[in-house]
């Protein structure tokens, strides 16, 4: 990959600043999920004042790895459901 298809971003998460190197076209996806991040530990803040920064921060990291998890279960359960659709179909021309 050409040094011209990289890019240097500075993400703000929480209170700390992350230098990355990215490939220049997944820009937008790593800004987006650090605003992501940022919403979720801004909600969990609101919702629970006095706790630890890293606490806030393993909550977000929590609720986004279930939604992760669940969404793959989900495409787990609909190619599933393909493959017994195509050999339904096949048995039943």
């Amino acid at each position: 990959m050409n040094y011209s298809e990289k890019l240097s971003i500075q993400l703000n998460i929480g209170s700390k600043t992350y230098p990355l190197e990215i490939d220049r076209q997944n820009e937008q996806v790593y800004r987006d999920a650090a605003k992501l991040i940022n919403d979720k530990i801004h909600r969990y803040i609101s919702n629970f004042p006095d706790q630890d920064k890293e606490d806030y921060m393993a909550m977000a990291l929590i609720d986004i790895a279930v939604k992760l998890v669940s969404e793959s279960n989900v495409d787990k359960k609909l190619q599933d459901m393909i493959t017994l659709i195509d050999k339904t179909l096949k048995l039943n021309p």
